[in-house]
């Protein structure tokens, strides 16, 4: 099997990648962003938390596009809760691997921090929830989230690195994806390791020859999502035990699957990919490709319990099951029972890598397009209300504007 045009073709994309992004950002340049489209009478009304590709600073910003306060802390991404504070991480610049978590009060004291997990870092990237109340990280009506400054839980996606001697999955170390869950005094409750759980992948075997092989793999499956699964009616009303609320559901981009961990036992219980053919769940709408930010619609918002994701569109997948991709990005609204597409939003969507999506109160749909740093506001009927634009970020989240409480030394001139 011929491995080698995907091989230039990642390496060509990663260079365009480092290319299109500078490599530091001054505080002034990060947290501007234009308001192209605002439709009062149509937008879920709130403040906008953007996070940064580049790190540096995390503004929030109005309807309008002015910046309403700004956390001397980025994030990976960086969370606001309902009491005002956000947890962010240590670093002045974007980075793929988090040492230290934070949590920081709006006059920006440090409340909480944590980085004892794996040779003193925390190694936090992409992904993390609080447990015990709101699965996903963003606003949800009825539902809290307590921070560990408050003796809450946490979630975190995380990197862990196996020597050749500790696993057969790639010729060479291998950069794995873990799970954990920490306490508030950074006790560890709970962890899931990718590895031991190729097997419940899907992979062919033609899939697993080539990742063995591939030199760019050390990061195997790049897992960019971790997020509770939450109260939901499959579980209630069906009492379908793999959408137990306390179950974790994770995405690998590069490998092309969405996955159900099962809290109790940490087998994979559902899954959606990599092998898209005739037959298999995904498969009439194509599957997804590099896909982020998939995750249950809470209980209380609009498609409760269906699967949104962005579906990058860009190539992933390994062996007979890689797909070559699409020029266009798109976000899902998926049934996870029987895998038919609840709605679609396409427009002129496209972003090779990052990128999220929000259900709203409303009914309508938060969408961070992250290469083009553009963010709007889309409802049901497809109709975007609300657009802003700046540099590339790797996630933005609509929150009430109860939860923003500006302090007089963050809060700065327009």
């Amino acid at each position: 099997m011929d491995v080698f045009p995907r091989i230039r073709q990642r390496l060509a994309c990663h260079r365009s990648l480092l290319l299109s992004i500078p490599l530091l950002c001054g505080l002034a340049a990060c947290d501007k962003y234009e308001v192209k489209i605002y439709k009062p009478d149509k937008v879920w009304d709130g403040y906008t938390v953007p996070s940064s590709a580049l790190g540096g600073n995390t503004p929030v910003i109005d309807m309008e596009g002015n910046r309403v306060m700004r956390f001397k802390c980025a994030g990976f991404p960086a969370k606001l809760l309902p009491d005002g504070s956000m947890v962010c991480h240590n670093l002045k610049t974007g980075a793929l691997e988090i040492p230290e978590l934070r949590q920081v009060a709006p006059d920006g004291q440090i409340l909480w921090r944590f980085r004892d997990w794996s040779r003193n870092s925390a190694k936090q990237h992409h992904d993390f929830q609080f447990s015990g109340g709101n699965p996903v990280g963003y606003y949800v009506p009825g539902m809290d989230m307590i921070g560990p400054a408050d003796g809450g839980n946490m979630l975190v996606l995380s990197h862990y690195v196996n020597a050749r001697s500790a696993q057969d999955i790639r010729k060479g170390s291998l950069l794995d994806d873990v799970v954990y869950e920490i306490d508030a005094a950074g006790n560890i409750l709970w962890q899931w390791h990718a590895k031991d759980h190729i097997d419940e992948m899907g992979f062919s075997e033609s899939a697993l020859q080539d990742l063995y092989i591939e030199p760019l793999m050390r990061d195997w499956l790049h897992t960019n999502t971790a997020s509770y699964i939450g109260p939901n009616k499959w579980f209630d009303e069906f009492n379908d035990q793999r959408f137990h609320p306390d179950n974790i559901i994770i995405a690998s981009p590069r490998a092309r699957w969405i996955a159900i961990i099962d809290k109790l036992t940490g087998k994979l219980v559902w899954r959606m990919g990599p092998d898209y053919s005739p037959g298999n769940p995904g498969a009439e709408f194509g599957g997804v490709n590099f896909s982020h930010h998939a995750h249950i619609i809470p209980q209380g918002l609009p498609g409760e319990g269906n699967l949104l994701v962005f579906d990058n569109g860009t190539f992933s997948g390994f062996g007979d099951q890689y797909s070559p991709g699409r020029l266009y990005s798109r976000v899902l609204e998926i049934n996870p029972i029987d895998f038919s597409v609840v709605w679609e939003y396409r427009g002129n969507l496209f972003s090779l890598n990052m990128s999220s999506a929000q259900r709203l109160p409303n009914g309508n749909t938060f969408i961070t397009e992250g290469l083009k740093g553009r963010m709007l506001e889309v409802t049901a009927d497809k109709e975007v209300v609300w657009e802003a634009r700046g540099l590339p970020l790797y996630r933005a989240y609509r929150v009430p504007k109860e939860w923003v409480k500006p302090a007089a030394s963050l809060s700065l001139p327009q």
